[in-house]
Protein backbone atom coordinates (compact mmCIF):
# COMPACT_ATOMS: atom_id res chain seq x y z
CA UNK A 1 0.00 0.00 0.00
CA UNK A 2 1.18 3.54 -0.73
CA UNK A 3 1.98 5.35 2.51
CA UNK A 4 1.68 9.04 1.59
CA UNK A 5 -0.86 11.60 2.77
CA UNK A 6 -1.93 15.21 2.32
CA UNK A 7 -3.50 15.82 -1.09
CA UNK A 8 -7.28 15.62 -1.38
CA UNK A 9 -9.35 14.85 -4.46
CA UNK A 10 -12.78 15.66 -5.89
CA UNK A 11 -14.21 13.05 -8.27
CA UNK A 12 -17.23 13.68 -10.50
CA UNK A 13 -19.20 10.63 -11.68
CA UNK A 14 -21.90 10.87 -14.37
CA UNK A 15 -22.87 7.39 -15.53
CA UNK A 16 -21.89 3.74 -15.60
CA UNK A 17 -18.88 4.21 -17.88
CA UNK A 18 -17.41 6.59 -15.32
CA UNK A 19 -18.14 4.14 -12.52
CA UNK A 20 -16.47 1.30 -14.43
CA UNK A 21 -13.20 3.17 -14.84
CA UNK A 22 -12.96 5.75 -12.04
CA UNK A 23 -14.26 3.80 -9.02
CA UNK A 24 -11.14 1.55 -9.08
CA UNK A 25 -9.01 4.69 -8.76
CA UNK A 26 -11.15 5.96 -5.88
CA UNK A 27 -10.71 2.59 -4.16
CA UNK A 28 -6.94 2.79 -4.50
CA UNK A 29 -6.88 6.46 -3.49
CA UNK A 30 -8.73 5.64 -0.28
CA UNK A 31 -6.36 2.77 0.41
CA UNK A 32 -3.45 5.20 0.29
CA UNK A 33 -4.90 7.12 3.25
CA UNK A 34 -6.01 10.22 1.37
CA UNK A 35 -9.37 11.97 1.59
CA UNK A 36 -11.69 12.39 -1.36
CA UNK A 37 -15.18 13.59 -2.17
CA UNK A 38 -17.25 11.89 -4.86
CA UNK A 39 -20.07 13.92 -6.42
CA UNK A 40 -22.75 12.02 -8.37
CA UNK A 41 -24.15 14.18 -11.15
CA UNK A 42 -25.96 11.62 -13.30
CA UNK A 43 -29.25 9.75 -13.07
CA UNK A 44 -30.63 9.03 -9.61
CA UNK A 45 -30.25 5.25 -9.94
CA UNK A 46 -26.46 5.62 -10.11
CA UNK A 47 -26.30 5.93 -6.33
CA UNK A 48 -27.77 2.40 -6.02
CA UNK A 49 -24.91 0.85 -8.00
CA UNK A 50 -23.06 -1.74 -5.93
CA UNK A 51 -19.70 -0.07 -6.61
CA UNK A 52 -20.96 3.29 -5.37
CA UNK A 53 -22.27 1.59 -2.26
CA UNK A 54 -18.87 -0.07 -1.85
CA UNK A 55 -16.80 3.12 -1.97
CA UNK A 56 -19.32 4.77 0.38
CA UNK A 57 -18.06 2.38 3.07
CA UNK A 58 -14.38 3.14 2.51
CA UNK A 59 -12.32 5.23 4.89
CA UNK A 60 -11.71 8.81 3.78
CA UNK A 61 -14.37 8.66 1.01
CA UNK A 62 -17.38 10.98 1.12
CA UNK A 63 -20.07 10.33 -1.52
CA UNK A 64 -22.49 13.17 -2.27
CA UNK A 65 -25.36 13.43 -4.72
CA UNK A 66 -25.70 16.80 -6.40
CA UNK A 67 -29.46 16.57 -5.78
CA UNK A 68 -28.76 16.77 -2.06
CA UNK A 69 -26.53 19.83 -2.46
CA UNK A 70 -28.61 22.06 -4.72
CA UNK A 71 -32.00 23.60 -4.06
CA UNK A 72 -34.77 22.11 -6.14
CA UNK A 73 -34.85 25.24 -8.32
CA UNK A 74 -31.11 25.01 -8.97
CA UNK A 75 -31.50 21.31 -9.73
CA UNK A 76 -34.08 22.16 -12.39
CA UNK A 77 -31.83 24.88 -13.81
CA UNK A 78 -28.86 22.51 -13.91
CA UNK A 79 -30.81 19.78 -15.71
CA UNK A 80 -32.57 22.14 -18.08
CA UNK A 81 -29.40 23.92 -19.20
CA UNK A 82 -27.58 20.59 -19.51
CA UNK A 83 -30.30 19.11 -21.70
CA UNK A 84 -30.48 22.11 -24.00
CA UNK A 85 -26.71 22.36 -24.45
CA UNK A 86 -26.43 18.63 -25.09
CA UNK A 87 -29.34 18.80 -27.52
CA UNK A 88 -27.68 21.68 -29.32
CA UNK A 89 -24.36 19.81 -29.65
CA UNK A 90 -26.17 16.78 -31.08
CA UNK A 91 -28.48 18.95 -33.21
CA UNK A 92 -31.58 17.77 -31.36
CA UNK A 93 -32.47 21.40 -30.55
CA UNK A 94 -33.15 23.57 -33.59
CA UNK A 95 -31.86 27.09 -34.14
CA UNK A 96 -35.09 28.85 -33.18
CA UNK A 97 -35.41 27.09 -29.84
CA UNK A 98 -31.73 27.63 -29.09
CA UNK A 99 -32.01 31.38 -29.78
CA UNK A 100 -34.94 31.51 -27.38
CA UNK A 101 -32.84 29.68 -24.80
CA UNK A 102 -29.95 32.11 -25.32
CA UNK A 103 -32.32 35.03 -24.78
CA UNK A 104 -33.41 33.80 -21.35
CA UNK A 105 -30.11 32.12 -20.43
CA UNK A 106 -27.26 34.05 -22.13
CA UNK A 107 -23.67 32.90 -21.65
CA UNK A 108 -22.95 35.45 -18.92
CA UNK A 109 -25.94 34.37 -16.86
CA UNK A 110 -25.00 30.70 -17.27
CA UNK A 111 -21.43 31.42 -16.19
CA UNK A 112 -22.68 33.05 -13.01
CA UNK A 113 -24.85 30.01 -12.29
CA UNK A 114 -22.00 27.56 -13.00
CA UNK A 115 -19.69 29.56 -10.73
CA UNK A 116 -22.17 29.33 -7.87
CA UNK A 117 -22.53 25.56 -8.29
CA UNK A 118 -18.79 25.02 -8.75
CA UNK A 119 -17.95 27.14 -5.71
CA UNK A 120 -20.36 25.12 -3.58
CA UNK A 121 -18.90 21.78 -4.71
CA UNK A 122 -15.28 22.86 -4.28
CA UNK A 123 -16.02 24.16 -0.78
CA UNK A 124 -17.60 20.81 0.13
CA UNK A 125 -14.61 18.86 -1.19
CA UNK A 126 -11.48 20.67 -0.06
CA UNK A 127 -10.22 21.86 3.29
CA UNK A 128 -8.55 25.26 3.33
CA UNK A 129 -4.81 25.39 2.61
CA UNK A 130 -4.83 21.82 1.21
CA UNK A 131 -3.85 21.40 -2.41
CA UNK A 132 -6.01 18.93 -4.27
CA UNK A 133 -6.92 17.28 -7.54
CA UNK A 134 -10.19 17.70 -9.46
CA UNK A 135 -11.14 14.65 -11.52
CA UNK A 136 -13.61 14.27 -14.38
CA UNK A 137 -13.86 11.57 -17.00
CA UNK A 138 -13.13 12.30 -20.65
CA UNK A 139 -15.15 15.40 -21.50
CA UNK A 140 -15.98 16.94 -24.86
CA UNK A 141 -18.41 19.56 -26.10
CA UNK A 142 -20.74 16.70 -27.05
CA UNK A 143 -20.82 15.27 -23.52
CA UNK A 144 -24.06 15.14 -21.56
CA UNK A 145 -22.36 17.20 -18.84
CA UNK A 146 -22.04 20.78 -20.11
CA UNK A 147 -18.49 21.56 -21.16
CA UNK A 148 -18.88 25.14 -19.99
CA UNK A 149 -19.69 23.90 -16.47
CA UNK A 150 -16.58 21.71 -16.42
CA UNK A 151 -14.47 24.63 -17.63
CA UNK A 152 -15.72 26.86 -14.82
CA UNK A 153 -15.02 24.17 -12.20
CA UNK A 154 -11.47 23.81 -13.49
CA UNK A 155 -10.83 27.55 -13.69
CA UNK A 156 -12.04 28.14 -10.15
CA UNK A 157 -10.14 25.13 -8.81
CA UNK A 158 -6.94 26.22 -10.58
CA UNK A 159 -7.21 29.61 -8.90
CA UNK A 160 -7.31 27.72 -5.59
CA UNK A 161 -4.10 25.87 -6.44
CA UNK A 162 -5.62 22.52 -7.42
CA UNK A 163 -4.65 20.44 -10.45
CA UNK A 164 -7.12 18.82 -12.83
CA UNK A 165 -7.09 15.35 -14.40
CA UNK A 166 -9.35 13.73 -16.99
CA UNK A 167 -9.59 9.97 -16.37
CA UNK A 168 -10.74 7.30 -18.87
CA UNK A 169 -14.27 6.11 -19.44
CA UNK A 170 -13.31 3.55 -22.08
CA UNK A 171 -10.60 1.20 -23.35
CA UNK A 172 -10.98 1.51 -27.15
CA UNK A 173 -12.08 -1.98 -28.22
CA UNK A 174 -11.85 -0.86 -31.87
CA UNK A 175 -8.51 -0.88 -33.66
CA UNK A 176 -9.89 1.08 -36.62
CA UNK A 177 -11.09 4.70 -36.56
CA UNK A 178 -14.36 4.93 -38.52
CA UNK A 179 -16.49 3.10 -35.96
CA UNK A 180 -19.79 5.01 -35.86
CA UNK A 181 -22.54 5.26 -38.45
CA UNK A 182 -21.97 8.97 -39.11
CA UNK A 183 -18.17 8.86 -39.53
CA UNK A 184 -16.78 9.03 -43.08
CA UNK A 185 -13.36 10.75 -42.80
CA UNK A 186 -10.19 9.64 -41.04
CA UNK A 187 -8.90 12.83 -39.47
CA UNK A 188 -8.33 14.32 -36.01
CA UNK A 189 -11.69 14.82 -34.30
CA UNK A 190 -12.19 18.30 -32.90
CA UNK A 191 -14.19 16.99 -29.95
CA UNK A 192 -10.93 15.86 -28.34
CA UNK A 193 -9.23 19.26 -28.67
CA UNK A 194 -11.20 20.80 -25.81
CA UNK A 195 -9.66 18.42 -23.27
CA UNK A 196 -6.65 20.74 -23.25
CA UNK A 197 -8.36 22.55 -20.37
CA UNK A 198 -7.14 19.73 -18.09
CA UNK A 199 -3.64 19.58 -16.67
CA UNK A 200 -3.46 15.89 -17.56
CA UNK A 201 -5.39 13.51 -19.83
CA UNK A 202 -5.07 9.86 -18.78
CA UNK A 203 -5.54 7.01 -21.24
CA UNK A 204 -5.38 3.24 -20.69
CA UNK A 205 -3.53 2.57 -23.95
CA UNK A 206 -2.13 4.18 -27.07
CA UNK A 207 -5.29 3.49 -29.10
CA UNK A 208 -7.04 6.00 -26.84
CA UNK A 209 -4.10 8.38 -26.44
CA UNK A 210 -3.60 8.93 -30.17
CA UNK A 211 -6.99 10.67 -30.37
CA UNK A 212 -5.62 13.52 -28.24
CA UNK A 213 -2.09 13.83 -29.62
CA UNK A 214 -2.97 16.11 -32.59
CA UNK A 215 -4.32 18.71 -30.16
CA UNK A 216 -2.58 18.32 -26.81
CA UNK A 217 1.05 18.44 -25.72
CA UNK A 218 2.47 14.95 -25.17
CA UNK A 219 3.60 15.93 -21.67
CA UNK A 220 -0.06 16.27 -20.64
CA UNK A 221 -1.07 12.84 -21.98
CA UNK A 222 -0.39 9.92 -19.63
CA UNK A 223 -0.80 6.29 -20.72
CA UNK A 224 -1.17 4.37 -17.46
CA UNK A 225 -3.06 1.15 -18.25
CA UNK A 226 -6.68 0.14 -17.70
CA UNK A 227 -8.13 0.99 -14.27
CA UNK A 228 -11.10 -1.28 -15.05
CA UNK A 229 -9.33 -4.43 -16.21
CA UNK A 230 -6.23 -4.68 -14.06
CA UNK A 231 -5.78 -7.75 -11.86
CA UNK A 232 -5.98 -5.86 -8.56
CA UNK A 233 -9.38 -4.33 -9.28
CA UNK A 234 -10.82 -7.46 -10.88
CA UNK A 235 -10.01 -9.35 -7.69
CA UNK A 236 -11.83 -6.72 -5.62
CA UNK A 237 -14.78 -6.72 -8.01
CA UNK A 238 -15.16 -10.48 -7.93
CA UNK A 239 -15.14 -10.36 -4.14
CA UNK A 240 -17.92 -7.76 -4.10
CA UNK A 241 -20.13 -9.86 -6.38
CA UNK A 242 -19.09 -13.25 -4.95
CA UNK A 243 -18.11 -14.50 -8.38
CA UNK A 244 -17.20 -18.21 -8.38
CA UNK A 245 -13.55 -18.91 -9.18
CA UNK A 246 -14.36 -21.87 -11.46
CA UNK A 247 -17.24 -22.27 -13.90
CA UNK A 248 -19.78 -25.00 -13.42
CA UNK A 249 -18.90 -28.42 -14.82
CA UNK A 250 -21.81 -29.10 -17.13
CA UNK A 251 -22.57 -30.80 -20.41
CA UNK A 252 -24.03 -27.67 -22.02
CA UNK A 253 -21.75 -25.11 -23.68
CA UNK A 254 -22.69 -21.65 -22.39
CA UNK A 255 -22.12 -18.92 -24.97
CA UNK A 256 -22.63 -15.27 -23.96
CA UNK A 257 -23.19 -12.75 -26.74
CA UNK A 258 -22.45 -9.16 -25.67
CA UNK A 259 -24.11 -6.52 -27.87
CA UNK A 260 -23.56 -2.79 -28.02
CA UNK A 261 -25.18 0.44 -29.20
CA UNK A 262 -26.54 0.51 -32.72
CA UNK A 263 -24.46 3.58 -33.62
CA UNK A 264 -21.44 1.30 -33.96
CA UNK A 265 -22.61 -0.04 -37.34
CA UNK A 266 -23.90 -3.46 -36.32
CA UNK A 267 -25.28 -5.70 -39.05
CA UNK A 268 -28.50 -6.82 -37.38
CA UNK A 269 -29.71 -9.13 -40.17
CA UNK A 270 -26.61 -11.27 -39.80
CA UNK A 271 -26.77 -11.08 -36.00
CA UNK A 272 -30.25 -12.61 -36.27
CA UNK A 273 -28.91 -15.42 -38.45
CA UNK A 274 -26.11 -16.19 -36.00
CA UNK A 275 -28.60 -16.39 -33.14
CA UNK A 276 -30.77 -18.80 -35.14
CA UNK A 277 -27.73 -20.91 -35.99
CA UNK A 278 -26.49 -21.11 -32.40
CA UNK A 279 -29.79 -22.16 -30.83
CA UNK A 280 -29.98 -25.08 -33.26
CA UNK A 281 -27.14 -26.74 -31.33
CA UNK A 282 -28.85 -28.95 -28.75
CA UNK A 283 -25.99 -28.68 -26.25
CA UNK A 284 -25.56 -24.89 -26.51
CA UNK A 285 -27.13 -22.37 -24.16
CA UNK A 286 -27.03 -18.84 -25.60
CA UNK A 287 -27.24 -15.80 -23.33
CA UNK A 288 -27.60 -12.40 -25.01
CA UNK A 289 -26.55 -9.33 -23.05
CA UNK A 290 -28.17 -6.23 -24.63
CA UNK A 291 -26.99 -2.68 -24.18
CA UNK A 292 -28.14 -1.37 -20.80
CA UNK A 293 -30.09 1.60 -22.20
CA UNK A 294 -33.52 0.34 -23.20
CA UNK A 295 -34.12 2.90 -25.97
CA UNK A 296 -31.06 1.54 -27.81
CA UNK A 297 -32.36 -2.04 -27.90
CA UNK A 298 -35.01 -1.66 -30.63
CA UNK A 299 -33.19 -3.75 -33.30
CA UNK A 300 -32.72 -6.61 -30.84
CA UNK A 301 -36.34 -6.45 -29.73
CA UNK A 302 -37.45 -6.81 -33.33
CA UNK A 303 -35.27 -9.90 -33.69
CA UNK A 304 -36.52 -11.51 -30.50
CA UNK A 305 -40.14 -11.19 -31.64
CA UNK A 306 -39.28 -13.73 -34.35
CA UNK A 307 -37.16 -16.14 -32.30
CA UNK A 308 -38.21 -18.31 -29.38
CA UNK A 309 -36.17 -21.14 -27.92
CA UNK A 310 -35.60 -22.71 -24.50
CA UNK A 311 -31.88 -22.49 -25.32
CA UNK A 312 -32.03 -18.68 -25.65
CA UNK A 313 -31.89 -16.37 -22.62
CA UNK A 314 -31.86 -12.57 -22.48
CA UNK A 315 -29.78 -11.12 -19.65
CA UNK A 316 -31.36 -8.33 -17.60
CA UNK A 317 -29.79 -5.01 -16.62
CA UNK A 318 -28.95 -6.36 -13.17
CA UNK A 319 -27.10 -9.34 -14.66
CA UNK A 320 -23.60 -7.93 -14.38
CA UNK A 321 -21.04 -8.84 -17.01
CA UNK A 322 -18.80 -10.28 -14.29
CA UNK A 323 -21.48 -12.83 -13.40
CA UNK A 324 -22.17 -13.64 -17.04
CA UNK A 325 -18.49 -14.25 -17.67
CA UNK A 326 -18.45 -16.63 -14.70
CA UNK A 327 -21.09 -18.71 -16.50
CA UNK A 328 -19.53 -18.50 -19.95
CA UNK A 329 -17.52 -21.19 -21.70
CA UNK A 330 -16.97 -18.67 -24.48
CA UNK A 331 -18.25 -15.29 -25.58
CA UNK A 332 -19.14 -13.74 -28.92
CA UNK A 333 -17.88 -10.18 -29.19
CA UNK A 334 -18.70 -7.28 -31.51
CA UNK A 335 -15.88 -4.99 -30.32
CA UNK A 336 -16.97 -4.48 -26.72
CA UNK A 337 -14.50 -3.92 -23.91
CA UNK A 338 -16.16 -6.67 -21.85
CA UNK A 339 -14.12 -9.05 -23.98
CA UNK A 340 -11.01 -7.66 -22.28
CA UNK A 341 -11.95 -9.23 -18.95
CA UNK A 342 -12.69 -12.52 -20.69
CA UNK A 343 -9.21 -12.46 -22.21
CA UNK A 344 -7.69 -11.71 -18.82
CA UNK A 345 -9.49 -14.72 -17.39
CA UNK A 346 -8.61 -16.99 -20.32
CA UNK A 347 -12.21 -17.37 -21.53
CA UNK A 348 -12.33 -17.91 -25.33
CA UNK A 349 -13.51 -14.84 -27.24
CA UNK A 350 -14.95 -15.12 -30.75
CA UNK A 351 -14.33 -11.68 -32.27
CA UNK A 352 -17.15 -11.56 -34.81
CA UNK A 353 -15.94 -8.51 -36.71
CA UNK A 354 -17.97 -9.52 -39.76
CA UNK A 355 -21.07 -8.60 -37.71
CA UNK A 356 -20.11 -4.92 -37.68
CA UNK A 357 -18.14 -2.38 -39.71
CA UNK A 358 -15.19 -2.23 -37.33
CA UNK A 359 -11.93 -4.03 -36.68
CA UNK A 360 -11.58 -5.06 -33.05
CA UNK A 361 -8.39 -4.67 -31.05
CA UNK A 362 -8.95 -8.24 -29.88
CA UNK A 363 -8.79 -9.63 -33.43
CA UNK A 364 -5.79 -7.45 -34.22
CA UNK A 365 -3.62 -8.59 -31.32
CA UNK A 366 -5.02 -12.13 -31.00
CA UNK A 367 -5.62 -13.42 -34.57
CA UNK A 368 -7.02 -16.76 -33.39
CA UNK A 369 -10.09 -14.91 -32.05
CA UNK A 370 -11.02 -13.47 -35.49
CA UNK A 371 -14.31 -14.75 -36.91
CA UNK A 372 -14.52 -13.71 -40.57
CA UNK A 373 -17.79 -15.39 -41.50
CA UNK A 374 -20.67 -17.46 -40.15
CA UNK A 375 -18.73 -20.65 -40.92
CA UNK A 376 -15.95 -19.65 -38.51
CA UNK A 377 -18.40 -19.31 -35.65
CA UNK A 378 -20.05 -22.60 -36.59
CA UNK A 379 -16.75 -24.49 -36.58
CA UNK A 380 -15.65 -22.88 -33.30
CA UNK A 381 -18.89 -23.92 -31.61
CA UNK A 382 -18.62 -27.47 -32.96
CA UNK A 383 -15.06 -27.72 -31.71
CA UNK A 384 -15.86 -26.51 -28.21
CA UNK A 385 -19.02 -28.55 -27.78
CA UNK A 386 -16.79 -31.61 -28.15
CA UNK A 387 -14.16 -30.31 -25.72
CA UNK A 388 -14.95 -27.02 -23.92
CA UNK A 389 -11.68 -27.14 -21.95
CA UNK A 390 -9.26 -27.31 -24.87
CA UNK A 391 -6.63 -24.55 -25.24
CA UNK A 392 -7.81 -21.61 -27.32
CA UNK A 393 -5.27 -18.79 -27.05
CA UNK A 394 -1.75 -18.50 -28.29
CA UNK A 395 -0.28 -17.27 -25.00
CA UNK A 396 2.21 -14.98 -26.74
CA UNK A 397 -0.68 -13.25 -28.51
CA UNK A 398 -2.72 -12.98 -25.32
CA UNK A 399 0.21 -11.54 -23.36
CA UNK A 400 0.91 -9.04 -26.13
CA UNK A 401 -2.73 -7.89 -26.00
CA UNK A 402 -2.55 -7.46 -22.22
CA UNK A 403 0.72 -5.51 -22.43
CA UNK A 404 -0.50 -3.22 -25.21
CA UNK A 405 -4.08 -2.65 -24.05
CA UNK A 406 -4.45 -3.28 -20.31
CA UNK A 407 -1.29 -3.54 -18.21
CA UNK A 408 0.56 -0.65 -19.81
CA UNK A 409 3.47 -0.97 -19.26
CA UNK A 410 3.07 -3.42 -16.34
CA UNK A 411 0.58 -4.63 -13.74
CA UNK A 412 1.06 -1.70 -11.32
CA UNK A 413 -1.83 0.19 -12.89
CA UNK A 414 -3.68 1.68 -9.92
CA UNK A 415 -0.43 2.73 -8.25
CA UNK A 416 0.33 4.85 -11.31
CA UNK A 417 -3.09 6.49 -11.23
CA UNK A 418 -2.85 7.37 -7.55
CA UNK A 419 0.68 8.64 -8.05
CA UNK A 420 -0.39 10.99 -10.82
CA UNK A 421 -3.38 12.34 -8.86
CA UNK A 422 -1.11 12.84 -5.85
CA UNK A 423 1.37 14.82 -7.93
CA UNK A 424 4.07 12.14 -7.88
CA UNK A 425 6.53 11.40 -10.66
CA UNK A 426 4.65 8.88 -12.79
CA UNK A 427 7.86 7.10 -13.77
CA UNK A 428 8.61 6.36 -10.12
CA UNK A 429 5.17 5.11 -9.10
CA UNK A 430 6.07 1.45 -9.42
CA UNK A 431 8.61 1.90 -6.62
CA UNK A 432 5.80 2.94 -4.28
CA UNK A 433 4.01 -0.40 -4.66
CA UNK A 434 4.42 -2.73 -1.72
Amino acid sequence: MIKVFGREALFFLRHYNDIDHIVPVIYKWSGSGRRCTVVLIGFADVRKDYRIQFISTLACVKVLDIRDLLTWTDQLRFRFISLVLYGRSGRYVNRVWYKLFEFFWPAGKRTQFWDNVAGLLLAKAFNKNIKGTVVFDWISQKSTLPFEFVRRVLELSRNMGHISVSLPHGDSPHFNELIRNHEFRIEPQDKYAHSDIFDFIVCPNELCAKRYRPFIDDAKIKVLGSPRYNDEWLKVLHGLLHVPIARENRQTLCVVFFLRKNEFSLFWDEIQRVIIMLIQFENVRLIIKPHTRDYLQKPLKNILKQIQSPRLEIAQDNDHSVHLLAKANMIIDVATSVAFEAIKRGIPVLSADYLHAGYSATAHYIPETAMRCRDDIYHAICKFTKNPHQPFYNEQHREMFIRQMLDVPDKYVLERYVGLLAGKNVQAIKQLAA
